[in-house]
């Protein structure tokens, strides 16, 4: 499977499970600020990976 057709399904699967996501989802505010997720610093890095790859996340 090429990477355009995996981000379509992506796309279709987030949008035919929008309500179930939202329900599960947390948002980052809500999060005490050493949450572990909060602190690890990997995100930050995969995002400035992408900017400089594609200049955009």
């Amino acid at each position: 499977m090429d990477k355009s057709e995996s981000i379509k399904e992506f796309k279709e699967f987030l949008s035919a499970n929008r309500d179930s996501i939202h329900e599960f989802a947390v948002a980052i505010k809500d999060l005490p600020a050493d949450d572990d997720w909060i602190q690890d610093d990997e995100w930050d890095e995969i995002y400035k990976q992408e900017v400089e790859r594609n200049g955009k996340v």
